[in-house]
């Protein structure tokens, strides 16, 4: 059952779809390591993971070719993967494909571990767990080499311990707490919005029935575990800045504002109804999120004004809300997206999508299945469990399980298409077309001497290690950057070859061949299909 405050009272007992969560969790690993037989996708971060795993396997510490010293990203992925190629007979690349496996089994157990503190109907539960398991987002990422799902795992983790604490009041608790945080931002820089969002939710969090806890004892907690959890990133980041004078790695003005970012928000909010489905629609999608986002509003209302106790206002209830389990929840996932709001507004990422939004899709998912799992309420059923039966349930049961099959069922057809080596996404350097660009015969041209720069560089590793080709602006940046005039000076004592590959992604941000062209000289050395190589020589007068 489910009290007013909307604290369960029943968590440890024993709930039917736990009979199913070792199974969904083996099969959601089974269904990862199959969709990973033709090998893991693998875009320009990944490039950066595998090659820093490869560097700190061989000793030469956390830098790789781009980057070194490594201050853009944190250590603890690359370093997994190190340690596991390490101790087993796996490469590298081997080695994310387990550890994917890994968090893709743990992702189950913590899902279904959040979905049933939350939800009253075990049927909800039920079919959320498979959803996590088999649904098309954890087939996605499960084949893709990034940290993004292990991270929202750990966030989704971080709530357990915080509703943990809401019924313990232990300060373990709220180490432990803050040991998940240092982890998560070990795994991702992200982690940082963490901090706030749970202090703000310990100050509001009630006391436990019967007790009391005063403004002092949750500002003593709030602020305790702010401090504790701040310590570790504290630490990482004066570190960075002694190597490289930034906090978290050389960034770039953003050049895609507000309205643009918040657009592409709504447009993954849609989205993450089922995940990797009808891409490049995002008109689309964005009628579908904004959609979404009314339904879930106007529900959201009518049922906080129906579960108000006698002569409670709307304020208090709201507060009420936020203090319990559905309000961390809610807040861990709006606050990540306000989060990358900012951050994208201000700094030159990725455009937003479900890759980057990926940590909010956990936090969302419970909410929005909140919200059918109280769907009953609006029978008239009071603040209690869903009405069996009543009209809003049943709608809202029907709802959930059309849901479910759809994103198993795209789960199901991704598995077979990334097992039988579909590409995923343009510029997945694991890809075939990939492979032959790293077999080409043109690159056998480039002299031994030779400083080696490409428009594509990750698409080399590991037969070469080249910088970027002459940039303009940082990517997804308008802040100009002059490696152009930096390199020009160096051609007459430095060799520098040019490697061309023409094929997708095609970044908007370095100079084009026509336009290189204009400022160097680019002696042809070979061509073979879409790779050229070029000797860059300075540019003859007249």
């Amino acid at each position: 059952m489910t009290i007013t405050d909307e604290q369960r009272t029943d968590v440890e007992q024993r709930r039917p779809s736990d009979r199913w969560v070792l199974l969904l969790a083996a099969l959601s690993s089974i269904a990862v390591l199959i969709s990973n037989v033709s090998g893991i996708a693998i875009g320009d971060d990944g490039v950066g993971y595998r090659a820093t795993a490869d560097s700190l396997l061989a000793g030469d510490g956390l830098q790789y070719f781009l980057e070194h010293p490594l201050t853009v990203w944190p250590p603890t992925w690359p370093a997994l993967m190190a340690f596991v190629a390490k101790v087993t007979p796996l490469d590298t690349v081997g080695a994310a494909i387990a550890l994917n496996v890994v968090v893709a089994f743990v992702a189950v157990l913590v899902g279904q571990r959040l979905l049933r503190r939350c939800l009253d109907d075990d049927r909800l539960v039920l079919l959320g767990t498979a959803v996590i398991a088999l649904g098309s987002s954890a087939i996605g990422f499960g084949h893709l080499l990034m940290t993004d799902y292990a991270f929202s795992i750990l966030v989704g983790g971080l709530v357990i311990v915080l509703l943990n604490f809401r019924e313990r009041r232990s300060w373990g608790l709220l180490a432990a707490a803050a040991g998940l945080v240092w982890l998560g931002f070990s795994l991702r820089y992200a982690a940082l919005y963490l901090i706030p969002v749970a202090a703000v939710w310990l100050l509001l969090v009630p006391p436990p029935e019967g007790g009391r806890r005063g403004p002092g004892r949750r500002v003593l907690e709030a602020g305790g575990f702010a401090v504790a959890a701040f310590a570790a990133p504290l630490a990482w980041m004066l570190r960075n800045r002694s190597l490289d004078g930034t906090f978290t790695g050389p960034r770039y003005s953003s050049a895609r504002g507000i309205f643009g970012n918040a657009y592409d928000i709504v447009v993954t909010i849609g989205k993450f109804l089922l995940p990797g489905v009808a891409n490049g629609r995002d008109r689309i999608w964005a009628l579908v999120g904004l959609a979404v986002l009314a339904i879930a509003t106007i529900v959201g209302i009518r049922l906080l004004l129906a579960t108000r106790r006698e002569g409670e206002g709307v304020v208090a209830r709201s507060l009420r809300l936020l203090g319990g389990p559905t309000g961390l929840v809610l807040m861990m996932g709006v606050g990540y997206l306000a989060y990358m709001l900012y951050v994208r507004s201000t700094t030159a990422l990725n455009q937003l999508d479900l890759r980057l939004l990926e940590p909010a899709y956990l936090p969302l998912m419970v909410c929005g299945l909140r919200l059918v799992d109280r769907l009953g309420v609006l029978d008239g059923a009071g603040a209690g469990a869903p009405a069996e039966g009543g009209r809003w349930a049943a709608r809202g049961l029907l709802t959930a399980r059309i849901w479910a099959a759809a994103n198993i069922a795209a789960g199901l057809v991704a598995i077979v298409a990334f097992a039988a080596g579909n590409p995923y996404f343009d510029g997945n350097y694991g890809a075939d077309e990939f492979e032959q660009v790293r077999d080409n015969p043109a690159l056998d041209a480039i002299p031994d001497d030779c400083h080696v720069v490409s428009n594509l560089p990750n698409a080399l590793y590991p037969v070469e290690e080249p910088e970027w080709s002459p940039r303009r602006t940082g990517l997804e940046s308008d802040q100009r950057v002059d490696d152009l005039e930096e390199l020009v000076p160096t051609l007459d004592s430095t060799p520098t070859c040019l490697v061309w590959i023409d094929l997708q992604p095609r970044y908007g941000h370095l100079w084009t061949l026509s336009q290189l062209r204009d400022r160097v000289e680019l002696q042809p050395l070979a061509t073979d299909g879409e790779v050229s190589v070029y000797r860059m020589l300075p540019a003859t007068s007249g």
